[in-house]
């Protein structure tokens, strides 16, 4: 095993001193078992290596292992209990890969920001994944690997994640007021940890909206080291500032030279439906292929797109594809429901908008099926030109939910709010957009209101009115 390198606090202590030699062996044996009564999580479907990997971690000192072999196993593992170490291969079961689970588990903040993150790779795939990867794992691990190897970079991980606790914390927690006096100090005392310091401090000022700031020092580092995660998050700030013209630029280049790195296409089909262009930005997710239909998130937003340009046919793909890999998942939202049972209905396929009713017993509480099953019934009544009906039974379930209102969520409430200009409750259609548009709705929510509201002006003209 290579050299372990002590803590700053213990380098500091003059070796000559002999009271210092017993805190200087204590610190020693706890860098080496830096797992010591923790539990560890091994993410492979190859037994040999997770064999390997247990045998190895246990003498590093963790006191369980875990085994998972797919995205979902982790999810359940992950919903139960906390883990000081993930190591994850970067080919997994099924259709996302380790580096698209790790993006969901940190966007969706599922991991302590204590949690080490290490991703397992064959040498061939290791430069296309660390140039794409915007949400880095802590450390790679390179196939073939020996035992000294993986001690090295745990020990490593641990190293840096106690010395710099207090800014991944104050990230973490959202203090990014706290980022910079943080990283000025840490710059200091651990220099070897200056690239990955400048980044947490960039970031905080754009997650503060200090785009300005964000902005000029982005562009100067791009000017010395250009990274593919600078580009992304100047292209970000160019999308806050409504600079869309640079943010295409930006995206069209790293979209091009990275095409792996989803979150540059993610981000550029949102500049684009910015644009009003939702027929480009839904070209643009479906160019990353088999890749886009690995994220419930992005799946979800190809549904959008699709409804927002009148393309029933593509919205039903996407959407029965959403409520299949959703079921029985925290992701799972009435609204998928909601919105593939409408086209149904629309095409009047009837028993199809039923068979949904089928598939939501299994993955929402009673309460929500009832709420569910009510507005589909309304649907069902517009679809069929009985109006008048519709809106005594919109009457009677705003009358009955009153209560409840106030806590429905957007994706809901919008679903209503349509329901309410089909049956010109108009009135009720705009208190519903006020209150929606108070909760910071997401671009789909915002268009579908658009669109509810002009279909609705339009049949007010149309009538006379």
């Amino acid at each position: 095993m290579s050299q372990i390198e002590l803590p700053a606090e213990s380098a500091e202590t003059p070796l000559n001193d002999p009271s210092s030699k017993p805190d200087q062996m204590k610190q020693a044996v706890k860098d080496m078992t830096p797992l010591k009564g923790k539990t560890a999580l091994v993410v492979d479907s190859a037994l040999a290596t997770r064999r390997a990997l247990q045998d190895q971690l246990s003498q590093l000192g963790s006191k369980a292992v875990i085994f998972a072999s797919s995205v979902s196993e982790v999810e359940q593992h992950l919903a139960s209990r906390e883990f000081a170490l993930i190591v994850c291969e970067y080919q997994l079961e099924g259709d996302r890969n380790g580096q698209q689970l790790l993006e969901d588990l940190r966007v969706n903040k599922k991991l302590a920001w204590s949690t080490a993150f290490m991703m397992v790779t064959g040498e061939r795939s290791y430069g296309n994944v660390v140039a794409v990867a915007e949400f880095e794992p802590d450390d790679y691990l390179i196939k073939p690997f020996t035992a000294s190897t993986l001690s090295d970079r745990v020990v490593r991980i641990f190293n840096r994640k106690a010395r710099l606790a207090d800014a991944y914390r104050a990230m973490y927690d959202g203090e990014y007021e706290a980022i910079h006096p943080i990283c000025e100090e840490l710059e200091s005392k651990f220099p070897q940890y200056l690239n990955e310091l400048e980044r947490m401090r960039i970031e905080s000022y754009f997650r503060s909206r200090q785009y300005d700031k964000t902005e000029a020092e982005l562009i100067e580092k791009l000017e010395k080291i250009p990274k593919p995660w600078m580009q992304l998050l100047l292209a970000k700030v160019n999308l806050e500032k409504k600079q869309f013209d640079d943010a295409n630029n930006l995206l069209t280049a790293v979209v091009k030279t990275n095409p792996e790195y989803l979150a540059a296409g993610d981000l550029f089909a949102e500049v684009l439906w910015e644009q009003n262009r939702p027929a480009e930005a839904l070209e643009i997710l479906e160019k990353m292929g088999a890749k886009a239909l690995s994220s419930t998130t992005r799946l979800r937003k190809l549904a959008d797109l699709a409804v927002r340009i009148g393309d029933n046919t593509r919205s039903k793909n996407y959407l029965t594809k959403v409520i299949d890999r959703s079921r029985n998942t925290s992701l799972s939202q009435i609204h998928d429901y909601l919105q593939l049972s409408k086209i149904y209905v629309k095409e009047g396929r009837h028993e199809e908008a039923e068979k949904l009713t089928a598939k939501m017993r299994t993955t929402v509480n009673s309460s929500e099926l009832d709420l569910a099953r009510a507005m589909m019934a309304i649907q069902k009544e517009i679809a069929d030109g009985r109006d008048a009906k519709a809106a005594d039974k919109l009457a009677n379930f705003f009358e009955s939910n009153s209560d409840d209102l106030p806590s429905f969520e957007p994706e809901t409430l919008t679903s209503l709010l349509e329901l309410c200009f089909a049956v010109n409750m108009d009135n009720k259609g705009y208190e519903l957009a006020s209150q929606i548009t108070r909760q910071k709705p997401s671009k789909a929510m915002l268009d579908r209101i658009r669109g509810a509201i002009a279909e609705y002006k339009d049949k007010q003209i149309s009538s006379g009115d």
